[in-house]
């Protein structure tokens, strides 16, 4: 899977009538809003998206109504927008969980179709707004399991989804960054993040600009006063968005959230057990 390119296109389908009477015949779906609103979105490259509805949704193969799925909750990264997860989510799987890609809170160019996550107060509690929004909205229409809600992102997004969740600790089942830093600022609700011990797992390429001893220390420290759960895996390059990051994602999702998995450990993590005398 190649990287994304901010230069990409992205199509804004609206979901058609048949598809709101049968929202389970495709893989992919949209939830737009009239064209009213939308408009005073996109005005300015600065004009702030104040709509909280924009989400694409991805339904897993063989879809069924008789099982809860874990559901993934994508956050994009500066430059795209909720549709990004249409391109992810078949490369962490196909069959293990619902998606729900979320608009950015703020316009980058024009038209509407690129979106840029905002870390003021005021795009901090929209994104808070959106996400929880989405979940419900998700739940609404397809069978997941809310015990089992995931908030991943990709760089800007990452940032944001660790944010995001560490402010409701106890409505995520964990909390996923590729290539995106701790989130900065003062936590007021650390005894609660405390108490929550939130699994994360932190996915960077050795070579992206932000990844550095002294930025992995700063997170670590962060990580450690809430006393979050961390797993940090590192990657050649200066991308993390590869098929071998998804897959691992997928695996680390399917340890540490869906309990009852059976998937098992791959090759090169086996080791062979050595006495202690023999060290």
């Amino acid at each position: 899977m190649g990287r994304f390119h901010k230069s990409m296109s992205w199509s804004q389908t609206t979901e058609s009538e048949s598809d709101k009477q049968n929202p389970h015949s495709n893989l992919w779906g949209s939830d737009e809003t009239d064209s009213n609103t939308s408009n005073a979105s996109f005005g300015l490259p600065d004009t702030w998206s104040h709509n909280t509805s924009h989400r694409s949704f991805f339904l897993p193969l063989h879809y069924s109504n008789s099982y809860q799925y874990p559901l993934i909750v994508w956050l994009h990264s500066n430059g795209f927008n909720e549709h990004q997860i249409d391109q992810v989510m078949p490369h962490i799987s196909l069959r293990n969980y619902v998606g729900v890609g979320i608009r950015g809170t703020k316009a980058a160019d024009s038209i509407g179709h690129r979106f840029d996550w905002h870390h003021s107060p005021a795009g901090i509690a929209m994104t808070q707004e959106a996400v929880m929004q989405a979940i419900e909205a998700t739940g609404e229409r397809f069978s997941i399991n809310t015990s089992r809600v995931i908030l991943a992102g990709y760089r800007e997004g990452g940032t944001m989804a660790l944010r995001t969740a560490m402010r409701e600790p106890d409505r995520f089942a964990g909390a996923i960054s590729l290539g995106g830093r701790m989130p900065n600022g003062s936590i007021r609700n650390i005894q609660q993040l405390r108490e929550r011990r939130m699994p994360m797992l932190w996915q960077w390429g050795t070579e992206n600009p932000q990844y550095n001893d002294q930025n992995l220390k700063m997170d670590c420290q962060t990580s450690m006063a809430i006393g979050s759960r961390v797993e940090v895996r590192q990657y050649p390059g200066d991308d993390e968005m590869t098929t071998i990051v998804l897959h691992d994602l997928d695996e680390w999702i399917m340890r540490h959230v869906v309990a009852d998995s059976s998937i098992q450990d791959s090759n090169r993590w086996v080791s062979s057990p050595t006495h202690y005398s023999s060290n």
